[in-house]
């Protein structure tokens, strides 16, 4: 298959501005990474397919299940102990983002070059939101499903007199996020927080962004009492990076295909139009929502909400 890669423009395209738009961090990072990838052939996208499929129909995996939170746990654990081998910020990537897999793009399966590209292509997509929402009276950032603090280290390497505040309902994650900040200095500070039950004694100073991503999407649809905590604290901006199943087509099958598995799984839907329901209501601005048409090989994890509460 011919090679291809993907150009500056066409990121740009994605995520709904130009190549002046996207930020310097953004285009100094893209001129670092391998952006080259191939095409399947027809015959490789009918057995991808009937690989997703076989999926779909034997996950057992239930989002929000009892035994979820002890996964999580020793997920986040593994990750403590290897850091506390190594002391290396390498040791913070979760697991899940593993090298070398099928990559849905624009619309596509791709395979890339680059055995990382999820990972690269996921903190391009960072710095360009970091540069054009993390404006100058933003100085803390609260990052709600924190997990490892692996996002937080990309805004900290972002700008580095940002607080951050990483919070997560499982305690590995909170040891993790404190035992990083003390060995390197940081400003980071982690703290347990169920956001299926939100602690409304939890300070969220003014200044403030609320940052999730890939964790509203772990509370199996049940989004309102975070989204209304959210709101009555008032911070100065919202932003969320989640799979969001409302933005798919049913009648197209690259999209069907994603729709099955998120439902499958039991992923978060509703967070989105009860945004718009809040939006219509006069006590929100959202400020962009949009489809960045990039994921992994089962669903696009990566789409983008951002709001503002009124």
């Amino acid at each position: 298959m011919t090679k291809k890669s993907i150009s500056l423009q066409k990121v740009a395209d994605l995520f709904g501005t130009d190549v002046v738009g996207l930020g310097e961090s953004c285009r100094k990072f893209y001129e670092t990474i391998n952006m080259n990838y191939r095409s399947f052939s027809h015959e490789e996208e009918k057995d991808l397919i009937l690989d997703i499929l076989k999926k779909i129909e034997n996950d057992k995996q239930v989002i929000g299940a009892a035994e979820r939170t002890q996964v999580w746990h020793n997920g986040w654990d593994e990750n403590l102990q290897q850091f506390r081998q190594n002391k290396h910020a390498s040791s913070v990537v979760p697991r899940f983002i593993r090298p070398n897999q099928v990559i849905r793009f624009d619309g596509e399966y791709i395979l890339p070059e680059n055995e990382n590209f999820e990972q690269d292509y996921a903190k391009l997509m960072q710095l360009y939101i970091y540069d054009k929402f993390f404006t100058k009276d933003i100085e803390n950032i609260y990052e709600f499903g924190a997990g490892s603090g692996f996002n937080l280290i990309n805004i900290m390497n972002h700008n580095p007199n940002l607080n951050l505040y990483g919070s997560d309902f499982v305690q590995s994650s909170v040891d993790l996020i404190n035992e990083f900040d003390s060995h390197y200095d940081t400003k980071f500070k982690g703290d347990l927080f169920d956001m299926l039950h939100p602690d409304y004694s939890y300070e969220i100073k003014e200044n403030s962004c609320v940052f999730t991503h890939g964790a509203l999407e772990q509370l199996a649809g049940n989004v309102k009492n975070i989204i209304n905590f959210f709101l009555h604290k008032k911070p100065t901006i919202c932003i969320h990076i989640e799979p969001t199943v409302e933005f798919y087509d049913e009648d197209n099958l690259f999209d069907y295909l994603q729709i099955k598995f998120h439902k499958k799984r039991g992923y978060s839907s509703g967070y989105l139009p009860y945004l718009q329901q809040l939006d219509k209501k006069g006590q929100i601005n959202i400020v962009e929502s949009r489809r960045l048409f990039f994921g992994s090989k089962f669903m696009e994890g990566y789409n983008l909400v951002v709001w503002k509460p009124l």
